[in-house]
Protein backbone atom coordinates (compact mmCIF):
# COMPACT_ATOMS: atom_id res chain seq x y z
CA UNK A 1 0.00 0.00 0.00
CA UNK A 2 1.56 3.33 -1.04
CA UNK A 3 2.10 6.26 1.28
CA UNK A 4 -0.82 8.21 -0.15
CA UNK A 5 -3.30 5.47 0.76
CA UNK A 6 -4.02 6.77 4.20
CA UNK A 7 -6.70 4.35 5.37
CA UNK A 8 -6.44 0.83 6.69
CA UNK A 9 -7.98 -2.52 5.78
CA UNK A 10 -8.76 -5.73 7.61
CA UNK A 11 -9.35 -8.91 5.61
CA UNK A 12 -10.68 -12.18 7.00
CA UNK A 13 -12.70 -15.17 5.86
CA UNK A 14 -16.09 -15.77 7.38
CA UNK A 15 -16.36 -19.36 8.58
CA UNK A 16 -19.34 -21.61 9.21
CA UNK A 17 -21.99 -23.47 7.22
CA UNK A 18 -23.50 -20.25 5.90
CA UNK A 19 -20.24 -19.55 4.07
CA UNK A 20 -20.99 -22.10 1.37
CA UNK A 21 -22.27 -19.37 -0.92
CA UNK A 22 -20.93 -17.85 -4.12
CA UNK A 23 -17.63 -16.06 -3.84
CA UNK A 24 -18.15 -12.51 -2.66
CA UNK A 25 -16.17 -9.97 -0.68
CA UNK A 26 -18.18 -7.89 1.74
CA UNK A 27 -17.38 -5.39 4.42
CA UNK A 28 -17.88 -1.90 5.77
CA UNK A 29 -16.23 1.43 4.96
CA UNK A 30 -15.81 3.92 7.78
CA UNK A 31 -14.23 7.31 8.47
CA UNK A 32 -10.76 6.82 9.96
CA UNK A 33 -11.18 9.83 12.26
CA UNK A 34 -14.61 9.32 13.80
CA UNK A 35 -15.72 5.83 12.79
CA UNK A 36 -18.79 7.14 10.94
CA UNK A 37 -19.89 5.18 7.86
CA UNK A 38 -18.60 6.46 4.52
CA UNK A 39 -21.79 5.74 2.64
CA UNK A 40 -22.17 5.44 -1.13
CA UNK A 41 -18.46 4.84 -1.70
CA UNK A 42 -17.40 3.22 -4.96
CA UNK A 43 -15.81 -0.22 -4.69
CA UNK A 44 -13.84 -1.64 -7.62
CA UNK A 45 -12.48 -5.19 -7.89
CA UNK A 46 -9.22 -5.31 -9.87
CA UNK A 47 -7.37 -8.32 -11.19
CA UNK A 48 -3.67 -8.91 -10.51
CA UNK A 49 -2.79 -6.55 -13.40
CA UNK A 50 -5.04 -3.89 -11.84
CA UNK A 51 -7.62 -4.17 -14.60
CA UNK A 52 -11.16 -3.57 -13.30
CA UNK A 53 -13.39 -6.62 -13.41
CA UNK A 54 -16.33 -5.70 -11.16
CA UNK A 55 -17.83 -2.64 -9.49
CA UNK A 56 -20.19 -2.09 -6.58
CA UNK A 57 -21.26 0.69 -4.26
CA UNK A 58 -21.57 0.86 -0.50
CA UNK A 59 -24.98 1.63 0.98
CA UNK A 60 -25.66 4.63 3.22
CA UNK A 61 -24.28 2.67 6.20
CA UNK A 62 -20.99 2.05 4.40
CA UNK A 63 -21.68 -1.66 3.85
CA UNK A 64 -20.85 -3.24 0.49
CA UNK A 65 -20.82 -6.63 -1.22
CA UNK A 66 -18.97 -7.30 -4.46
CA UNK A 67 -18.97 -10.47 -6.54
CA UNK A 68 -15.71 -12.27 -7.33
CA UNK A 69 -15.72 -14.00 -10.74
CA UNK A 70 -13.56 -16.91 -9.56
CA UNK A 71 -10.54 -17.98 -7.57
CA UNK A 72 -7.43 -15.92 -8.11
CA UNK A 73 -5.56 -12.82 -7.00
CA UNK A 74 -7.38 -9.50 -6.75
CA UNK A 75 -7.10 -5.99 -5.39
CA UNK A 76 -9.98 -4.00 -3.91
CA UNK A 77 -10.04 -0.26 -4.53
CA UNK A 78 -12.42 2.12 -2.72
CA UNK A 79 -13.00 5.83 -3.19
CA UNK A 80 -15.41 8.58 -2.26
CA UNK A 81 -15.19 12.26 -3.11
CA UNK A 82 -13.83 14.08 -0.06
CA UNK A 83 -11.66 11.14 1.07
CA UNK A 84 -8.28 9.74 0.14
CA UNK A 85 -8.79 6.53 -1.81
CA UNK A 86 -7.70 3.20 -0.33
CA UNK A 87 -6.49 0.00 -1.94
CA UNK A 88 -6.02 -3.45 -0.43
CA UNK A 89 -2.89 -5.54 -0.81
CA UNK A 90 -3.11 -8.34 -3.36
CA UNK A 91 -5.73 -10.77 -2.07
CA UNK A 92 -5.62 -14.48 -2.78
CA UNK A 93 -9.21 -15.72 -3.10
CA UNK A 94 -9.52 -19.49 -2.76
CA UNK A 95 -12.34 -21.80 -1.73
CA UNK A 96 -15.84 -20.76 -0.80
CA UNK A 97 -16.66 -17.38 0.71
CA UNK A 98 -17.86 -14.98 1.68
CA UNK A 99 -14.68 -13.05 2.45
CA UNK A 100 -14.62 -9.84 4.42
CA UNK A 101 -12.61 -6.64 3.89
CA UNK A 102 -13.26 -3.57 6.03
CA UNK A 103 -11.79 -0.23 5.00
CA UNK A 104 -11.09 3.02 6.81
CA UNK A 105 -11.01 6.22 4.75
CA UNK A 106 -9.19 9.36 5.81
CA UNK A 107 -10.84 12.68 4.86
CA UNK A 108 -9.15 14.63 2.09
CA UNK A 109 -9.51 18.39 2.53
CA UNK A 110 -10.14 20.50 -0.55
CA UNK A 111 -6.88 22.20 -1.45
CA UNK A 112 -6.51 25.66 -2.93
CA UNK A 113 -2.77 25.44 -3.57
CA UNK A 114 -1.28 23.98 -5.69
CA UNK A 115 -4.50 22.34 -6.92
CA UNK A 116 -7.45 24.28 -8.25
CA UNK A 117 -10.73 23.40 -6.57
CA UNK A 118 -13.22 22.80 -9.36
CA UNK A 119 -16.41 22.12 -7.41
CA UNK A 120 -17.19 20.88 -3.93
CA UNK A 121 -18.98 17.62 -3.25
CA UNK A 122 -22.39 19.16 -2.49
CA UNK A 123 -22.37 21.41 -5.56
CA UNK A 124 -21.38 18.55 -7.83
CA UNK A 125 -24.04 16.16 -6.54
CA UNK A 126 -26.73 18.87 -6.53
CA UNK A 127 -25.94 19.61 -10.17
CA UNK A 128 -25.95 15.95 -11.19
CA UNK A 129 -29.23 15.38 -9.33
CA UNK A 130 -30.84 17.94 -11.66
CA UNK A 131 -29.17 16.36 -14.68
CA UNK A 132 -30.29 12.81 -13.91
CA UNK A 133 -33.50 13.34 -11.95
CA UNK A 134 -32.12 11.34 -9.01
CA UNK A 135 -29.23 11.83 -6.61
CA UNK A 136 -26.20 10.30 -8.38
CA UNK A 137 -24.89 8.59 -5.24
CA UNK A 138 -28.03 6.43 -5.20
CA UNK A 139 -26.89 4.84 -8.49
CA UNK A 140 -24.75 1.75 -8.15
CA UNK A 141 -21.29 2.33 -9.55
CA UNK A 142 -21.35 6.14 -9.19
CA UNK A 143 -17.85 7.59 -8.86
CA UNK A 144 -16.73 11.23 -8.83
CA UNK A 145 -13.01 11.92 -9.11
CA UNK A 146 -11.12 15.21 -8.77
CA UNK A 147 -8.46 16.84 -6.60
CA UNK A 148 -5.33 14.91 -5.65
CA UNK A 149 -6.54 11.63 -7.11
CA UNK A 150 -7.20 13.13 -10.55
CA UNK A 151 -4.04 15.27 -10.53
CA UNK A 152 -1.85 12.25 -9.81
CA UNK A 153 -3.46 10.29 -12.64
CA UNK A 154 -3.04 13.23 -15.05
CA UNK A 155 0.65 13.48 -14.15
CA UNK A 156 1.23 9.79 -14.91
CA UNK A 157 -0.97 9.46 -18.00
CA UNK A 158 0.48 9.47 -21.51
CA UNK A 159 -2.87 10.34 -23.11
CA UNK A 160 -6.58 10.39 -22.25
CA UNK A 161 -6.95 6.66 -22.71
CA UNK A 162 -4.14 6.13 -20.22
CA UNK A 163 -5.78 8.65 -17.86
CA UNK A 164 -8.97 6.60 -17.74
CA UNK A 165 -6.99 3.45 -17.07
CA UNK A 166 -5.15 5.10 -14.18
CA UNK A 167 -8.60 5.95 -12.79
CA UNK A 168 -9.69 2.30 -13.19
CA UNK A 169 -12.20 3.14 -15.91
CA UNK A 170 -12.34 0.45 -18.60
CA UNK A 171 -11.48 1.59 -22.12
CA UNK A 172 -10.63 -0.60 -25.11
CA UNK A 173 -9.56 0.46 -28.61
CA UNK A 174 -10.62 -2.00 -31.30
CA UNK A 175 -13.01 -1.73 -34.22
CA UNK A 176 -14.73 0.82 -32.00
CA UNK A 177 -13.75 2.60 -28.83
CA UNK A 178 -15.44 0.96 -25.84
CA UNK A 179 -15.46 3.13 -22.75
CA UNK A 180 -16.82 2.67 -19.24
CA UNK A 181 -18.29 -0.75 -19.98
CA UNK A 182 -19.29 -1.51 -16.37
CA UNK A 183 -23.04 -2.03 -16.32
CA UNK A 184 -23.60 -0.63 -19.81
CA UNK A 185 -26.73 -2.75 -20.05
CA UNK A 186 -28.12 -1.88 -16.63
CA UNK A 187 -31.06 0.45 -16.05
CA UNK A 188 -30.34 4.18 -16.03
CA UNK A 189 -32.60 6.97 -14.81
CA UNK A 190 -35.13 7.90 -17.50
CA UNK A 191 -33.85 11.48 -17.59
CA UNK A 192 -30.27 10.40 -18.31
CA UNK A 193 -29.05 12.07 -21.49
CA UNK A 194 -27.69 8.74 -22.71
CA UNK A 195 -31.13 7.14 -22.52
CA UNK A 196 -32.77 10.14 -24.14
CA UNK A 197 -30.36 9.83 -27.08
CA UNK A 198 -31.10 6.13 -27.45
CA UNK A 199 -34.86 6.57 -27.08
CA UNK A 200 -34.91 9.26 -29.77
CA UNK A 201 -32.93 7.06 -32.16
CA UNK A 202 -35.23 4.09 -31.53
CA UNK A 203 -38.35 6.20 -32.06
CA UNK A 204 -37.07 7.43 -35.42
CA UNK A 205 -36.00 3.95 -36.53
CA UNK A 206 -32.39 5.05 -36.80
CA UNK A 207 -29.53 2.61 -36.22
CA UNK A 208 -28.12 2.86 -32.73
CA UNK A 209 -24.60 4.21 -32.48
CA UNK A 210 -22.51 1.03 -31.97
CA UNK A 211 -20.31 2.85 -29.47
CA UNK A 212 -23.36 3.25 -27.22
CA UNK A 213 -23.18 -0.43 -26.32
CA UNK A 214 -19.74 0.33 -24.92
CA UNK A 215 -20.86 3.28 -22.81
CA UNK A 216 -21.32 6.95 -23.61
CA UNK A 217 -18.80 9.78 -23.32
CA UNK A 218 -19.81 13.33 -22.35
CA UNK A 219 -17.70 16.48 -22.05
CA UNK A 220 -19.23 19.35 -20.06
CA UNK A 221 -22.64 17.69 -20.44
CA UNK A 222 -22.43 17.31 -24.23
CA UNK A 223 -22.41 13.87 -25.83
CA UNK A 224 -19.18 13.12 -27.74
CA UNK A 225 -18.29 10.23 -29.97
CA UNK A 226 -16.07 7.81 -28.08
CA UNK A 227 -13.35 7.95 -30.73
CA UNK A 228 -12.88 11.66 -29.97
CA UNK A 229 -11.51 10.87 -26.51
CA UNK A 230 -7.98 12.00 -27.47
CA UNK A 231 -9.15 15.39 -28.76
CA UNK A 232 -9.90 16.59 -25.22
CA UNK A 233 -7.31 18.77 -23.48
CA UNK A 234 -6.32 16.51 -20.58
CA UNK A 235 -4.85 19.36 -18.53
CA UNK A 236 -8.26 21.10 -18.41
CA UNK A 237 -10.21 18.10 -17.06
CA UNK A 238 -11.29 19.01 -13.54
CA UNK A 239 -13.87 16.34 -12.64
CA UNK A 240 -14.46 12.80 -13.89
CA UNK A 241 -17.84 11.23 -13.16
CA UNK A 242 -18.48 7.54 -13.80
CA UNK A 243 -21.92 5.92 -13.90
CA UNK A 244 -23.13 2.61 -15.36
CA UNK A 245 -22.37 2.86 -19.06
CA UNK A 246 -21.49 6.58 -18.90
CA UNK A 247 -18.26 8.54 -18.41
CA UNK A 248 -18.67 12.29 -17.99
CA UNK A 249 -15.70 14.67 -18.12
CA UNK A 250 -16.03 18.25 -16.87
CA UNK A 251 -13.42 20.90 -17.60
CA UNK A 252 -12.19 23.50 -15.17
CA UNK A 253 -14.10 26.10 -17.20
CA UNK A 254 -17.47 24.43 -16.68
CA UNK A 255 -20.15 26.66 -15.13
CA UNK A 256 -21.68 24.62 -12.29
CA UNK A 257 -24.35 27.27 -11.75
CA UNK A 258 -25.79 26.50 -15.20
CA UNK A 259 -29.04 24.54 -14.98
CA UNK A 260 -28.84 21.30 -16.99
CA UNK A 261 -31.27 20.18 -19.65
CA UNK A 262 -31.80 20.66 -23.36
CA UNK A 263 -28.19 21.19 -24.43
CA UNK A 264 -26.90 19.91 -27.74
CA UNK A 265 -23.52 20.11 -29.34
CA UNK A 266 -20.51 18.17 -30.52
CA UNK A 267 -17.10 17.27 -29.18
CA UNK A 268 -14.01 18.16 -31.13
Amino acid sequence: MTARRLGSLVLLMLAGPAAAAAQVIEGRITDAENGAPVGLSAVVLLDAERRPVEMAAADVDGRYSIAVPGEGAYYLFVERLGYFENESPLLGIEGEGPFRADFEMRPEPFRLDPLEVTVNNEELEDYLSLEFGVHPATLEGYRAIQGVRLAEAQAKARDNTDLLRWLYIPIIHGRQVCIGTFGAGSDLPPRMGYERTQAAADAQGQPVDPASSCGALYVDGIRCRNEHIEQIDRSRIGVVVVLPGVVRLYTRDFDWSFRPGGRTGACG
